[in-house]
């Protein structure tokens, strides 16, 4: 998959007109503040997710203006297409000139995975980070799993609603049954593609990291249930697994009904990430952890190309910070095959370490750089 065009009006900073880009590697080099990670972020909400810093939309349009609007040409290994997206008091999309009712309906289409120095959450924060990660690189590879996950969302918040009102009142419980049964089902699937997602991206990021760290620690990832004592063995929808799940939920009503909220599920679980056996988010440095989220984003670009036969866009904003030259040479060697956009601010060298399509950033205008 390649990303050809891009036009901007109103968002963010970047300057009016149209860009085009390299097959290859892409360098956007300029100093901070100037508009690098915001072309990236223009180039991420054609994915279809929400962005990637916790922008709201209207952050998005420019001071000056009231609508912001990003369209983009790329093309896949089938056919040519366009996307458009703006944002102002309505949110409107098309893709290639049909009107989409929603967002999310651009998953599936294209392509893309994305690094930011944001992303260290995923190792130094809080389990909501973890989810979010999951949630978002599942959906591109099956784009049903986002409906799943929306409707497992309205669920928990009725449940939630339910266990408020049951306090001191046992007579409404027998209600909760017909909350636990739908929960259980649905519950049952976002976990076994959390799973099968899991034991696959592992594999490959264990490889990754020991390419980048030259084999000393061997990183490892695993899914943390609220339900399953065991969740690598929930790979499919079996009737054995959602009465596990009711189970749990019985177990915990208790608990639920005195805090007012369901304890257990998808939405309560986590990833663990590990170098030689102990946690990376206790024991690990700033650059083993750094190391740990891009071995994750390099995994999901390559099981992202095997799930669904493209390429993605990849997009790596500022990654080569506080990365030694092998390391970063590593990175380098394994996006070859790939469209990708680096954010950087040194100029010195950039052709020589990075090679591909140089662009400067200032001030939110984009210029390519010529042969002299």
């Amino acid at each position: 998959m390649k990303l050809t065009n891009l036009s901007a009006n109103g968002f963010r900073n970047l300057s009016s007109g149209e860009l085009s880009f390299g097959d290859g590697v892409n360098v956007i080099c300029g100093e901070n503040a100037q508009g690098k990670t915001n072309l990236i972020e223009a180039i991420w909400m054609f994915t279809g997710n929400a962005s990637f810093r916790g922008s709201k939309p209207s952050q998005m349009i420019a001071f000056d203006k009231k609508t912001a609007s990003v369209s983009i040409q790329f093309e896949d290994s089938t056919r040519i297409q366009d996307a458009f997206i703006s944002i102002g008091e309505k949110k409107e999309m098309r893709l290639n000139g049909v009107p989409l009712s929603s967002s999310s309906e651009f998953c599936g289409h294209f392509y893309a995975v994305v690094f930011s120095p944001a992303h260290l959450s995923l190792v130094q924060e809080g389990p909501v980070y973890r989810r979010r990660f999951l949630d978002i690189a599942i959906s591109q590879i099956r784009p049903q799993y986002g409906a799943y996950l929306s409707r497992y969302e309205k669920l928990i918040d009725q449940r939630n609603a339910l266990l408020k009102q049951l306090y001191g009142d046992d007579i409404l419980r027998t209600y909760l049954s017909v909350w636990d049964e739908q929960i259980s089902k649905i519950g049952t699937i976002l976990t076994s593609y959390r799973n099968d997602y899991i034991t696959k991206l592992s594999r490959i990021a264990a490889q990754v990291y020991d390419g980048l760290s030259g084999q000393k620690e061997p990183f490892a990832v695993s899914y943390d249930s609220t339900v399953f004592s065991h969740p690598a063995d929930v790979t499919s929808y079996e009737e054995r697994h959602i009465e596990a799940y009711q189970k749990a939920l019985e177990e915990s009503f208790l608990t639920d009904r005195k805090q007012g909220f369901t304890s257990v599920g998808p939405h309560r679980d986590d990833l663990s990430f590990t170098l030689s056996d102990r946690s990376a988010r206790l024991y690990g440095s700033q650059g083993q952890q750094r190391s740990c989220v891009i071995a994750l984003k390099l995994a999901e670009a390559k099981l992202l190309k095997k799930a669904v036969g493209e390429s993605p866009v990849l997009l790596l904003d500022d990654v080569m910070s506080e990365l030694d030259p092998s390391r970063q040479h590593y990175i380098l060697h394994h996006v070859r095959d790939l469209q990708v956009f680096i954010t950087c601010c040194d100029e010195a060298s950039v052709e020589e370490r990075f090679g591909g399509t140089v662009f400067f950033m200032k001030d939110g205008a984009l210029t390519q750089k010529t042969e002299e």
